[in-house]
């Protein structure tokens, strides 16, 4: 869970901060997308992006995700380590797929909140 802001709270200019909201759920959508579709690692089943928070000058990224269905220590470790693997191609598919200046640098972590809500729907 950590400190996760809320990205409409930014103390900025309100046209710059409505932006980069709409290109956070912008990355968000095309990242699920690539993950559905596009990558061929079986690591990355279940797997969908909850959220992610883009830093200001919009050189990072932290990319917070959930795992659908029964997971523990072994599996959070798999797919850590799959997108370490794959946070190159990544990078580059949002770069061509997004209007963006440059490519942000991915950070991923593993959203417990989401798994939460999850199961309480179930």
């Amino acid at each position: 869970m950590g400190n996760r802001r809320d990205p409409r709270s930014r103390s900025i200019d309100p046209g710059t901060a409505l932006r980069a909201v709409r290109l956070e759920q912008l990355l968000r959508e095309e990242l699920n997308s690539i993950l559905d579709g596009e990558l061929g690692d079986q690591r990355f089943d279940g797997v969908r992006v909850t959220l992610v928070e883009l830093s200001r000058d919009g050189s990072r990224a932290r990319i917070w995700y959930s795992l659908q269905g029964p997971h523990d220590h072994s599996r959070l470790h798999a797919v850590q380590s799959a997108f370490a693997h794959a946070s190159g191609l990544l990078r580059w598919r949002l770069c061509d797929a997004l209007p963006l200046k440059r490519s942000p640098e991915l950070s991923f972590r593993h959203d417990p909140a989401a798994a939460l809500e999850l199961m309480e729907q179930e």
